[in-house]
Order: C-alpha cells, then sequence, then structure tokens
C-alpha cells in the first residue's frame, strides 16, 4: 500500500518516540496490517520498531490488540471480496491462511518479547474466528504456524531473561521495562498466560516445563509481595472515639511512587492503603488468575511428561506457597483485625481498605486452591518414580503442604462458611482439595498418626486449650484454626489408633462440646466424636463377620476407652438437648449413632436408654419448653431402630405412654400425630428384620390410640407417596399396620 495512512504509520515506527497517540497508533496498526494482502515486510518493520521499547504493559498491550483486532478485519474483508469475486478466485479460507503465514513469516529475527505479544495476538484472533474457520486447536496450516511461534518465543523470552543475571554488562545492554515495572521475565508470563491456554498440549510439551512452573511461581509470589502486603496492618490499626477499628493510621513516611499510584496521593494514606493500591493496580494482580490457571495446566503436561522432574517441581511450589501462606497468617494474627467478627466494629472510613485486604485474601486463596488441585488431582493417578504407593513420603509430605497453606488460610476459609461438608458456604473446589488432601495422607496410618501428634502439638501452644477448664474467648481467628483441625481429625479418625484417640483427639474435643455460642467449632466437636463411634462399629462390624468374638475393639493398649466414653456422651448429648443448642435432626441422628454403637453391650444399651428417658421425664415435669420436650420424645423414637430386642418392650411402651400423655389440644395435635407418623416410618422403614415382628404386633395393640392419625398415614402409603422404590416385603408390612 502506498497510501498516506501507511506513509504515516512507517514514518511513526521509525522513530523511538511518537507523537500520535497510543489508540491511533493501534488502529494505523490493525488498519494496515488488514488490508494489506502481503503483511511480512509490514510485520517485520512493526516487531523491530523501537517505539515499543524499552517495554511497557500499555504498549505491549496496544500492539496485542492490534494484530487481534487485524485478524477479524481481514476476515471480513476477504469474505467481502469474495461476494464480488467470480467462480475462479480462491476461495475465503486458503487466502486467510496464507495471510497469517505470511504474517507470522515477518515475525522472524524479531526480538522475543515482541514476537510473543504479536504471535500470541495473531493466536487470540484465530482462537476468536475458529468457527467460521475451521481452525481448532493443534491443527495444522496457519493455526499451527502461530502456536508454534507463540511457544519458540516464550521459550526464547524465559532463555534470555530467567536466568541470573551476574553480568554488568548484560543488565545494562538488556532492553528493561519504563518506569520501573515488573520486569521483562515477568511481563513476557502475564502475557504468555492469555495465549499458552489456547496452545495444544503436544507443543506445550517441548517447553521446558520445570522452568516454566518455577517462573509463573516467582509471578505468583511479587503479585503478593511474598505475602508481605499485611506487614503494615498492625502499625496501621488505631481505635477511633467510638472504640471502632481505624485501618488508616498515617505515619511518617517517604516512599517510591510506585508506577500505578499518583505521587501527591502517598502522602494522603496509610502505609497499608498504599500497599494495598499498589499491589491492586498492578497488573500481574489483574492478571493472577490466568498465571495461575497457566501453572494449574502446566502441573499435569509436566507430571506426564516428565515425571522426575515433575515430582520436585511441584514440591518446590508447594513449598514456596506455603512461606507466602505463612507470611500472610503471622501478619493477620498479630493484627487487631484478626479478633474482629463485625463490619459494626470497624470505623466506616476504614471499610474500603478492609474490603480491599478481603478481596486480596480471598482472590490469594482461590489462586492456591486452583494450584493445589492441579497438584492432588495429579499425584492421586500417578507415583514417584521411586514406589507406586500412596504412602510414599514424597506424597504425604505434598498432602501435608497443602494441609498447612489451608491452615495458614483457615482464618479466610471462614469467611466462606468453613470447609466442612455439611456448612452452607464455601466452593467446591476448596473442598475437593481438603477432602483429596486427607485421603491421601489417610492412606497410610502411619502418616495420619504423624500428623496428627502435630496437630496436638500446635493445639498445645494455642490458649485456652485445656481441656478441663472452659474455654476462654479467642477470638475469629483462633476459632478459623481450630475449627479447621477439628475437620481434619474427623476425616483421619477411621485410621488412628485408640490410644491417639483417647490421648490427643477427644481432649480436643471436650471444651467445645457444651459452648453452641461458637456454633462452627460446636458443631465439629460432635461430629468428631460421632465419627470416633462410626468408626469404631465399622471396625467391629469386620471384626464380627470374620468370627471375631470380642464385643469391643480391643487393640491390648487402652481397651475400655471406647465403651467408657459411651455414657459420659450420652449425658452430654441428652445436655445439648436444650434450645438453641444441638436441633432435632443432629440430636436424634447423634443419639441413635451412639447407641447403635452401644448395642452389643445390653447394659450400655440399658444404660442409654434409661437416662434419655430419665431426661425426658425431667423436662416434662420441671420445663416449660414444649419444644425440648417434643425434640426428646422424636430422639427416643429415632433410638427405636438400635435398641436390641430385649429392650424394645420398654421403649416402646415408653413411647406409647408419651403419645396418650398428650392432651387434645389444638395446638399440640400437630406434635401428636408427628410422633405418630415418625413411631410408624420406623417401624416400617428402619426396624431390623428380628425386630420387627415385635414391633408390629405393638403397633396392632395400640391402634385404638392411633386411629386420628392412622388414617392419613394409610392413605400416604397406600398412595404409594411414601413407598415407591420399596420391597414388596414392606408393601405387606404397609397392608398389616
Amino acid at each position: 500500500m502506498a497510501d498516506r495512512g501507511y506513509s504515516i504509520l512507517l514514518s511513526h515506527l521509525h522513530k523511538p518516540s511518537s507523537t500520535l497517540p497510543l489508540d491511533t497508533l493501534r488502529t494505523l496498526i490493525t488498519f494496515n496490517l488488514a488490508h494489506t494482502s502481503t503483511p511480512r515486510p509490514l510485520t517485520a518493520t512493526i516487531i523491530s520498531s523501537p517505539l515499543f521499547r524499552p517495554f511497557s504493559h500499555a504498549k505491549l498491550t496496544a500492539l496485542l490488540t492490534a494484530f487481534r483486532h487485524a485478524v477479524h478485519i481481514r476476515l471480513d474483508v476477504l469474505e467481502e471480496e469474495d461476494k464480488t469475486a467470480g467462480i475462479f478466485k480462491r476461495g475465503v479460507k486458503p487466502r486467510m491462511e496464507e495471510w497469517v503465514k505470511s504474517v507470522v513469516m515477518g515475525f522472524g529475527g524479531g526480538q522475543g518479547m515482541i514476537r510473543l505479544v504479536g504471535a500470541g495476538g495473531i493466536l487470540l484472533g484465530l482462537e476468536d474466528l475458529k468457527e467460521r474457520l475451521e481452525a481448532q486447536q493443534g491443527g495444522g496450516g496457519a493455526r499451527a504456524r502461530s502456536e508454534d511461534e507463540v511457544v519458540v518465543a516464550v521459550a526464547e523470552v524465559m532463555d534470555v531473561y530467567g536466568g541470573p543475571k551476574d553480568s554488568t554488562w548484560e543488565k545494562e545492554f538488556q532492553p528493561e521495562t519504563e518506569n520501573g515495572e515488573v520486569d521483562v521475565l515477568h511481563m513476557a508470563l502475564l502475557f504468555a498466560a492469555q495465549f499458552l491456554p489456547h496452545v495444544s498440549p503436544e507443543r506445550l510439551t517441548v517447553l521446558p516445563l520445570s522452568m516454566l512452573c518455577s517462573h509463573l511461581t516467582s509471578s505468583i509470589e511479587i503479585t503478593f509481595l511474598l505475602g508481605a502486603f499485611l506487614n503494615d496492618l498492625t502499625s496501621s490499626c488505631a481505635m477511633d472515639s467510638n472504640g471502632r477499628l481505624l485501618l488508616t493510621h498515617k505515619q511518617d513516611i517517604s516512599q517510591t511512587a510506585f508506577p500505578y499510584e499518583r505521587p501527591n496521593s502517598m502522602r494522603q494514606s496509610s502505609p497499608l492503603a498504599i500497599t494495598l493500591r499498589m499491589l491492586t493496580s498492578s497488573p500481574l494482580f489483574i492478571s493472577v488468575a490466568s498465571l495461575t490457571k497457566l501453572l494449574s495446566r502446566s502441573i499435569p503436561l509436566l507430571m506426564e511428561s516428565r515425571p522426575a522432574d515433575g515430582w520436585s517441581t511441584v514440591a518446590q511450589v508447594l513449598c514456596r506457597l506455603d512461606i507466602i501462606a505463612a507470611n500472610v497468617d503471622e501478619a493477620w494474627s498479630q493484627s487487631p483485625l484478626s479478633s474482629i467478627d463485625e463490619d459494626d466494629n470497624i470505623a466506616p472510613e476504614s471499610l474500603d481498605v478492609a474490603t480491599a485486604i478481603w478481596t486480596v485474601l480471598k482472590t490469594f486463596l482461590f489462586s492456591m486452591v486452583m494450584i493445589s488441585q492441579s497438584i492432588l488431582s495429579t499425584i492421586v493417578y500417578s507415583a514417584p518414580p521411586s514406589t507406586s504407593s500412596l504412602s510414599d513420603p514424597a506424597v504425604f509430605s505434598l498432602s501435608l503442604a497443602t494441609l498447612r497453606i489451608l491452615s495458614h488460610l483457615a482464618f479466610v476459609i471462614s469467611e466462606f462458611g468453613g470447609i466442612t461438608t455439611g456448612s452452607q458456604g464455601g466452593f467446591p473446589e476448596l473442598k475437593r482439595v481438603f477432602y483429596t488432601s486427607l485421603d491421601i495422607l489417610s492412606a497410610s496410618s502411619s502418616n495420619a498418626e504423624h500428623y496428627m501428634r502435630m496437630l496436638a502439638s500446635e493445639e498445645k501452644s494455642f490458649p485456652g486449650s485445656s481441656s478441663s477448664t472452659r474455654l476462654v474467648d479467642l477470638g475469629v481467628y483462633f476459632r478459623s484454626k481450630k475449627a479447621l483441625r477439628l475437620a481434619c481429625i474427623e476425616q483421619l479418625v477411621p485410621v488412628l489408633t485408640i490410644p491417639t484417640i483417647e490421648n490427643s483427639v477427644f481432649p480436643l474435643c471436650i471444651p467445645h462440646l457444651h459452648d453452641p455460642s461458637r456454633r462452627e467449632l460446636y458443631e465439629s466437636a460432635h461430629s468428631v466424636v460421632l465419627a470416633i463411634f462410626s468408626a469404631h462399629a465399622q471396625k467391629r462390624s469386620i471384626l464380627v463377620e470374620s468370627d471375631y468374638d470380642e464385643p469391643f475393639i480391643n487393640t491390648g493398649q487402652s481397651p475400655g476407652f471406647i465403651e467408657k466414653i459411651v455414657p459420659f456422651y450420652a449425658r452430654c448429648l441428652l445436655e445439648n438437648s436444650g434450645d438453641g443448642k444441638l436441633n432435632t435432626v443432629q440430636l436424634r441422628f447423634a443419639y441413635a449413632a451412639l447407641i447403635s454403637f452401644a448395642n452389643p453391650s445390653l447394659a450400655l444399651a440399658q444404660l442409654c436408654l434409661q437416662v434419655l428417658l430419665d431426661k425426658i421425664l425431667v423436662v416434662f415435669t420441671g420445663s416449660r419448653s414444649t419444644a425440648h420436650t417434643h425434640r426428646l420424645h422424636l430422639t427416643l423414637i429415632s433410638s427405636l431402630p438400635s435398641l436390641p430386642l430385649p429392650l424394645l418392650p420398654s421403649a416402646l411402651d415408653a413411647v406409647a405412654e408419651i403419645i396418650q400423655q398428650y392432651p387434645g389440644k389444638a395446638e399440640v395435635k400437630g406434635s401428636r400425630s408427628e410422633l405418630i407418623q415418625s413411631v410408624f416410618k420406623i417401624i416400617l422403614e428402619q426396624v431390623g428384620d428380628r425386630e420387627k415382628e415385635y414391633a408390629m404386633g405393638w403397633w396392632a395393640d395400640h391402634r385404638l390410640l392411633f386411629d386420628d392419625a392412622t388414617l392419613t398415614i394409610r392413605r400416604s402409603y397406600v398412595n404409594g407417596e411414601n413407598t415407591k422404590g420399596k420391597a414388596k416385603g414392606a408393601n405387606a408390612a404397609t397392608a398389616r399396620l
């Protein structure tokens, strides 16, 4: 092209600086590339232009956009020409392929960073138009040429800028970034994170993936300032006249303005606000999701293609991330903000800073979860080169490092509602990482025991950890740590020995079993105790199937411990049956599980039943809370399937007496019907075969007592509302009842 616009563009490209605005220059490049049938000379001129040196994020983004838009416009131009072309004219797709190849050929001999951005712009444009051009990832033709060029450019940038720069001469003559922006390597990775996800896995494996993972981890370290972005948190905190926390306490500071920071604003903000503004305005932070995604994609490719390098690399990655998380954890724990659990306790003028803090923290958590998920999902299906077992120390160390990172970020996790399966908040990826780590850990009982000893040791360093005293108010930070620790223990209980449970696990739960004010800790502690009973009940059933004669698990070390805590926990559950403590569903499930465990011992089962009946009597005669009484009645009914046959008659008679004692008032008629319906359902669906015959006979003897509620029950079952999928035997039992 010889028009004026083309000449103006060339004149500006040959100068080290331009009077044209960046947007105008970008538009000129796009237009002239798109309307040139042989763009190779123009591409070479653009790539070698001093106008884009030294590098800056704005310049390179403009260049990327120019090449990307040129692909779109060139296709539109060719399609428009095709409408008026004759029958012997070449098709749109071959001419587009020819144009792309010409552009890519123009990159030859150019500087690696500029080539990366230009080839990446072409690749993104082709990705945008892949349906129209039928140019899918990993295909041949122009798409393959652009993918190859991106891969070669990334490798060249890592080779040139990724090594140690000990030479003063090298530092002086290597192109640097503008205004002190992030260095060339990390700026290149920032752009590569946009391009490499569109490159086929076969081509990516050509890269030195171990080096790429290391550099990407360095980018994440720089993004979050190695976890030091909260170092000024404590010094920036103060209390206002209303006793609310201020996060904008100013100090005398003299700092160099960050390239994305207005110089005059430095003297108007606290050190913390300056750091956060600097961090969140950085292109690395804005693109941290892309960097994390690229690292998460590179790890499985490295593990599959070069396992030996892969295992050492992922260990180093997790170790470096653990250091960042530990630094964040330490800075947070020392600040007054760690004990704040309500926004009302923060001064209104500091809410923006608090929001920025949580934005950075949650972004960091998302990055850690994404990387950890990639690592764990890979090692589950591949073993270290030296072994073929998940119990290998290398596997154990990776799962342990992941759990350490999550422990450091427990105070962030609590903001999502916790990590347990029953929690309402959280996000699936976080729970997947957590439970996968514990599954790997529990593959070896010795590793699980080692981790449990670590948790117990950490717990002893916490204030208020003694099981003999009520827990002092530790604030949300320590509560989040304890909740995560209890969640870990709950999953490891099945592989822990009884001495470990007796000496390390159970003492951790005791301080929280009677304190519903800290709901997450309260429910987690009860879940751990129930996990103890459930795990040993399963072991017992396995031993029974193996013709083992002892009624309880006996390791030879502490044979009576599980049996010993049954009476304690039975009373504990009943003490927590009041309003505002365990809800009805939790109490019914927990007490039924406890009696189910005690079932082989008639004496223990009778004790559990008797203390429940005594509690019902005490509450019925001395309490005005009908809800509490009704909750206990339902708990008794839920316990029926867990009782041994000798105790079933007395329990059923107690149920009949309870139902008979309900007054005929309209306000309690619904509660009485609920009891009758619960008894019916329990007998029909949950009572065992040996006990069902007696239970059905008992129902027949008391039908007159239940007549007012039986009709509704029978209608629902006869009409099939509650018998879908039930066996013929269940339907026959329904008919008898």
